[in-house]
């Protein structure tokens, strides 16, 4: 069985801030939905950020302005929860700052319940332990919330950082997924890792004999 280095559980919010989009509160970070006043900031963070999210994120690097604000109109809600998804903003919890995008995608009901994690966070942040602290908090709420049991990450090889972020959580290496994704007109491989909630907390959130229950 896999187990999670200490990362202190995350919580949720109050019902008053959880009516304005909040959605978990970390040590560090905060995730919610975006808001409608969110997009110059939004926006600014992803042009600074096209060099730093180009090796993983090339079309976002290289989208025009169109493309970014289509990119934003997807983190409002009702988008943001439309298709199986949770697209969350990564919000600094010292001063609110927007640093980043945690995400599940592909949510399933039973008899799967399970969902992929995707994440970024933007130019200048790296190294300061938020986005460790962003993706405990999106599987706390993606099993004490949604009752998911599965949740997997695909990364890049190359992606050393993120890989030692899933790692410390307490991810355990599936395999290679060949060909995975079109990144700059190849075909790129991608590691395989997963969690169960069985594996989550000490097992506190298991959901492996789970009945009917939606996501």
């Amino acid at each position: 069985m896999a187990t999670t280095l200490h990362q202190p559980p995350s919580t949720k919010p109050s019902a008053r801030a959880a009516a304005a989009g909040a959605v978990r509160d970390g040590a560090r970070t905060a995730l919610r939905f975006a808001r409608p006043e969110d997009a110059a900031e939004f926006l600014a963070l992803l042009d600074r950020s096209r060099e730093h999210l180009a090796p993983w994120m090339p079309r976002a690097a290289r989208a025009g302005e169109r493309g970014m604000q289509a990119r934003f109109r997807r983190m409002l809600p009702p988008q943001a929860t439309r298709g199986g998804r949770r697209r969350l903003l990564v919000c600094a919890r010292d001063d609110g700052r927007i640093v980043g995008v945690a995400s599940l995608s592909g949510i399933e009901e039973w008899p799967n319940l399970d969902c992929r994690i995707g994440y970024w966070l933007g130019a200048g942040e790296p190294g300061k332990g938020l986005m460790r602290d962003a993706v405990a908090a999106l599987v706390d709420h993606a099993f004490a919330d949604l009752g998911l049991h599965r949740i997997t990450a695909s990364i890049m090889p190359t992606n050393r950082r993120s890989i030692a972020l899933v790692q410390a959580l307490g991810f355990v290496r599936e395999g290679v997924a060949r060909g995975l994704v079109e990144i700059d007109g190849a075909w790129r491989d991608h590691e395989v890792w997963s969690v169960l909630s069985s594996e989550w907390r000490g097992g506190a959130l298991d959901r492996t004999n789970a009945g009917p229950r939606r996501a």
